[in-house]
């Protein structure tokens, strides 16, 4: 009995330091291959930078995920709502920049949620195809051109306007995923839906909501986004949504939800990617040989996760025999 308590607490201690692991191995690597260049104060900066829009896609998208659902949509968003803002700040002013941008998103997230939960679609099928409408939109829109909008946005890229939002929104929906039912109960809808109805849980309510949250935050990047490149391209957020997936997979967060999901797996996750992505950077790994390189860290991390988690069910399971 004792013998299989211990393997049971190691595996459920293991699936809360695994992230950790990574992020000091990938830290170690790059730090050896690339030596101080990655502590350089510059490129430190740079790291954060690449860690801020996938905490916060990531942020919304972790609802959805929790619920066992999949957001495909979140980086074709990221284009529509930051060309529709931009739009908006070149005919209404700089002042509508941010509520177009963020209220775009959470209207085609409620679109989103209403397709998953009331007309029973999967979310895989309804988001791919939003990804696919949202993208034709914004080259129509553009008409495959990049444009300017108006100067004040880019004072949306200064680091001491971006981290202090940053760090607002990512406490907050920390705060909603881990203490509110909000988060409580799409962690419920993950581990069993059917379950989670006979329980009074308002299922479909909670999976718009989600959808909401995941909209909204795509919004904000879109945000950012623009800011950063001074403009709009067709070409925003190009397999951000994939990015995001694999910050929070790569952090432990199990493909098919459930009460393991937490949020700080997230932002580990994230940070890791960002470490990983400049680190092959700066020591000038080729686009191609990258892309290889963090798929193949996806298919392992999952694959691996996945093994831990069945490991963590097997041990309950055995001690409740």
């Amino acid at each position: 009995m004792n013998k299989s308590l211990g393997k049971r607490d190691f595996w459920t201690s293991f699936q809360h330091i695994f992230p950790f692991l990574g992020l000091i191995v990938i830290i170690i690597v790059f730090s050896i291959i690339a030596g101080d260049k990655i502590w350089t104060p510059t490129n430190f900066v740079g790291i954060i930078a690449l860690m801020i829009p996938l905490c916060i896609g990531g942020s919304g998208m972790i609802f959805v995920a929790a619920q066992g659902s999949t957001d495909m949509s979140q980086g074709a968003l990221v284009a529509f709502a930051g060309t529709l803002g931009g739009i908006a700040s070149i005919y209404i002013g700089f002042w509508a920049f941010v509520p177009v941008s963020v209220g775009t998103g959470i209207l085609i997230g409620i679109f989103n949620g209403v397709m998953v939960s009331k007309c029973k679609v999967s979310s895989l099928m309804v988001t791919l195809s939003m990804l696919i409408t949202l993208r034709a939109i914004v080259a129509f829109v553009t008409n495959g051109q990049a444009f300017f909008v108006d100067q004040q946005i880019l004072e949306l890229n200064k680091m001491e306007i971006k981290l202090p939002i940053f760090i607002c929104v990512v406490a907050l929906m920390w705060y909603l995923f881990e203490y509110t039912k909000l988060g409580f109960f799409s962690k419920c809808i993950g581990e069993n839906q059917t379950v989670g109805k006979f329980a009074g849980i308002p299922v479909d309510r909670y999976k718009i909501a989600a959808f909401a949250l995941s909209g909204a935050m795509a919004g904000l990047v879109g945000v950012f986004t623009v800011g950063s490149i001074g403009g709009i391209s067709p070409q925003m957020g190009s397999f951000f949504e994939l990015q995001v997936m694999i910050s929070m997979f790569v952090g432990g967060i199990p493909v098919t939800g459930g009460a393991t999901s937490r949020f700080y797996k997230l932002v580990v996750g994230a940070l890791m990617l960002a470490f990983l992505q400049n680190g092959l950077t700066i020591s000038q790994v080729g686009a191609e040989a990258s892309e290889l390189i963090q798929g193949l860290i996806l298919i392992c991390v999952v694959f691996f996760t996945l093994f831990v988690r069945n490991k963590f069910i097997q041990r309950q399971m055995a001690k409740e025999a």
